[in-house]
């Protein structure tokens, strides 16, 4: 008796499992289709644990043409997925928007302490114009402090 899993209704982790009843496709390779490819790899290298290694690497085709994944295919299947998923994904370009987002506001704050120091030049008044120098100079090493990465910008601007 041949049992086989049924997908039909899965339970959790739980699958139903029925007598081979004739409906399903079998494997599709045999041992003949094997023995062929590791043939011709073994006559012309010559070493079977390498004949094994580079069908188990390539791959291979039986004799109606279906392909047999290799591990590299599925490699590079799984690499090709996984780069959908990421780009799929991907808060990246989001996370690079705030960014630039805020380097403008640094960007204007920058200006906003130019423009007073500036104007406190403009007012005449010695004292006001040094105050203003001494205050941009703090402000300006405050922002040069900032940390690079989004979160630090994020906690040294909030304070």
């Amino acid at each position: 008796m041949v049992i086989r899993k049924r997908n039909k209704k899965r339970e959790g982790s739980r699958f139903r499992y029925s007598a081979w009843d004739g409906t399903q496709v079998g494997f599709e390779y045999d041992a003949q289709d094997l023995f062929k490819e590791l043939t011709d790899d073994l006559l012309y290298h010559g070493d079977l644990n390498a004949a094994m290694r580079r069908l188990m690497q390539q791959g291979f085709e039986d004799r109606d043409g279906n392909r047999m994944q290799g591990l590299r295919d599925m490699l590079d299947q799984l690499r090709e997925r996984r780069e959908e998923m990421l780009d799929q994904f991907d808060l990246g370009g989001i996370y690079d928007e705030i960014n630039e987002t805020l380097d403008d506001v640094v960007s204007e704050e920058r200006d906003a302490i130019e423009d007073h120091v500036a104007d406190a030049a403009d007012a005449g008044d010695q004292r006001a114009s040094e105050i203003a120098e001494a205050s941009s100079v703090d402000k300006n090493l405050q922002l040069d402090m900032l940390p690079p990465d989004l979160s630090g910008k994020v906690r040294g601007l909030q304070n």
